[in-house]
């Protein structure tokens, strides 16, 4: 393929090496290993250079470069400086590039580097900046000033800062290019009506942003399921229960509650687990299945144990809820803890914290507990 197309541009050969070598500072071997034949033909970059370098099919690199050529040549080069300036990585330029070649078609100074400054100036950081446009390339085809920063505004009605703007974009990038921003607003407005606190609304839109930004009539439903189930507006589970019942229909409802009768849950049981913490209804059928498992039948633990700490349904089975439980076993047939300790008294604290209350407090006692430990997280 590349003979063919090489022989098809010989006679422009001249023409693209000239404008591709003014492309020189992003397209070098330096971090991407690019050949050194495709690189350089006669002492000068052609068109394989955009191929080689950023994954480009011929065909796309040939009309980009026949774009490029009635472009003012240093164009891409400003293009690139710019997004070097703002944290991108020649690998970042590369993905960028692959996944919207016109970029180097940018006005750099009139449409790129505004927006670059705008995003910095709510609170990206040059780290964040490359990794979320190239998330979301539709972001530099957007106006600014009739696009990008009208729904920005919106989004900072619904919050207290930009800090939560730029977690609501990092969460969910596809809410801001849809316009759904009325839906957003209308919503919101429910929520405050209700005299829902805007710590609690804040968390709902800068995590749940698909929950937010949904059509009102389905959004407004749910707010009527979560208040018939009795959760109280003023505390942040009412919007944790939102977000889940927004997304649940009943069929769904009735199919996880079913996981749980299965191990002898009753639905009234399922419901006080619910209100304490919503989110372990949405939990899949095999995590249940397999966490209940070892709860129930290899540690033999009864239904009201595990619901007064529903935290431990959504730890990891291997790395977190075995492992502990051993040592602690450990501890209850040595006499060293008691054997009534509560599942949230060693569950529901920091790794750093359990090492240091159940194992390295009782090294002297049991020295191989460390041991134990380690084992059962390695197996």
């Amino acid at each position: 393929m590349h003979h063919f197309l090489f022989a098809r541009l010989t006679t422009r050969t001249l023409h693209y090496s000239v404008l591709l070598h003014n492309v020189t500072p992003f397209f070098t071997s330096r971090t991407l290993s690019v050949s050194s034949t495709n690189h350089r033909k006669d002492g000068t970059f052609n068109v394989f250079s955009l191929i080689n370098s950023c994954g480009l099919s011929p065909e796309v690199a040939l009309k980009l470069s026949r774009r490029l050529e009635l472009k003012n040549p240093d164009g891409p080069n400003a293009v690139i400086e710019i997004l070097r300036n703002y944290g991108f990585s020649d690998t970042q330029l590369c993905s960028l590039v692959k996944k919207i070649p016109l970029v180097l078609l940018s006005k750099p100074e009139k449409t790129l580097l505004p927006k670059l400054k705008f995003f910095l100036s709510i609170g990206f950081s040059t780290t964040d900046l490359p990794r979320f446009l190239i998330g979301n390339t539709t972001f530099l085809g957007l106006s600014l000033h009739k696009t990008i920063i009208p729904r920005y505004q919106i989004i900072k009605s619904l919050v207290h800062s930009d800090k939560e703007v730029v977690s609501t974009l990092k969460n969910d990038r596809r809410y801001f290019n849809r316009w759904m921003s009325i839906d957003a607003v209308r919503n919101v407005g429910t929520l405050r009506h209700l005299g829902v606190p805007q710590r609690s609304i804040s968390l709902l839109v800068t995590n749940f942003p698909s929950v937010t930004f949904m059509e009102h009539s389905r959004f407004f439903e749910a707010v009527e399921k979560v208040k018939v189930t009795g959760f109280d507006p003023l505390k942040s589970n009412f919007v944790l229960a939102l977000q889940v019942l927004a997304k649940m229909n009943e069929a769904m409802w009735e199919s996880k509650l079913m996981v749980f009768e299965k191990w002898g849950w009753s639905r009234d049981i399922c419901l006080l687990v619910f209100k304490k913490h919503p989110q372990f209804i949405m939990l899949s059928e095999e995590k249940i299945m397999k966490i209940l498992n070892f709860l129930m039948k290899d540690i033999g633990l009864p239904v009201e144990n595990i619901a007064g700490c529903p935290e431990v349904l959504k730890c990891n089975l291997e790395k977190t809820v075995m492992p502990r439980f051993a040592v602690v076993e450990i501890l209850k047939s040595r006499g060293l803890i008691k054997r009534d300790s509560k599942i949230s008294s060693f569950i529901k604290i920091s790794e750093k914290m359990f090492l240091e209350k159940y194992v390295i407090r009782f090294l002297k006692n049991e020295p191989l507990l460390l041991d134990a430990y380690r084992g059962q997280k390695s197996n």
